[in-house]
C-alpha cells in the first residue's frame, strides 16, 4: 500500500469544473482529486463527460469553469509544466504496425524533442521494465493486443 505525503500537492485535482456544449451540460461542478502513487478509475454511461474531461485536462478543450492541477501545476497558467508530467493511452491503438516496438518508441520520443541516443537508452528501460527486452526488434503487428496496449503505456 502506497504511503500517503500531506507535502506533495494531488496527482490531479479537478476542482469545480463545468462544461457546456451550447445549451447541453456535458459536465457540473465536477471535484475529486487522485493522491499520488494510486490509480482511479473513471466509470460512466455513454455521454457522461469521461471524454470531455480528459480533453479539459490534456488542454485540448478550453476549461469554462473550474480549475485543474496537475502536480500542484495549473493546467491553464503552467500549462506546460502540468502537461509535462501527463501520458496519455487512446482506446484505439496508435502504433506503427510496420515499426518494431524500439523504432515506435524512438520515433515518438524524437516527436518530443529527444535526441537518438538518449531515445534508445529510454526505450531499452522502459522494455526491460515492462519484461519485452526480447521483443524489442519484432515488428509491432506480431505482438499480442496485451503487448501491444503496454508499449502504449510504456511509451506515454
Amino acid at each position: 500500500m502506497a504511503v500517503e505525503n500531506p507535502e506533495l500537492p494531488p496527482t490531479l485535482a479537478i476542482e469545480g469544473v463545468s462544461h457546456r456544449y451550447g445549451a447541453r451540460a456535458a459536465l457540473i461542478d465536477v471535484t475529486f482529486s487522485v493522491a499520488p502513487s494510486r490509480f482511479t478509475v473513471l466509470l460512466g454511461l455513454n455521454g457522461a463527460g469521461k471524454s470531455t474531461l480528459f480533453s479539459l485536462i490534456t488542454r485540448l478543450y478550453a476549461i469554462q469553469r473550474g480549475h485543474i492541477r496537475i502536480f500542484g501545476h495549473d493546467v491553464v497558467r503552467t500549462s506546460s509544466e502540468a502537461l509535462r508530467a501527463v501520458g496519455v493511452v487512446f482506446q484505439p491503438r496508435t502504433l506503427d504496425l510496420d515499426l518494431s516496438v524500439v523504432q515506435n518508441l524512438i520515433y515518438h520520443a524524437a516527436l518530443h524533442g529527444i535526441g537518438k541516443r538518449q531515445a534508445r537508452a529510454r526505450a531499452n528501460d522502459l522494455l526491460e521494465s515492462i519484461a519485452l527486452s526480447q521483443r524489442a526488434h519484432d515488428k509491432v503487428r506480431n505482438l499480442s493486443g496485451g503487448q501491444m496496449r503496454q508499449v502504449e503505456i510504456a511509451r506515454a
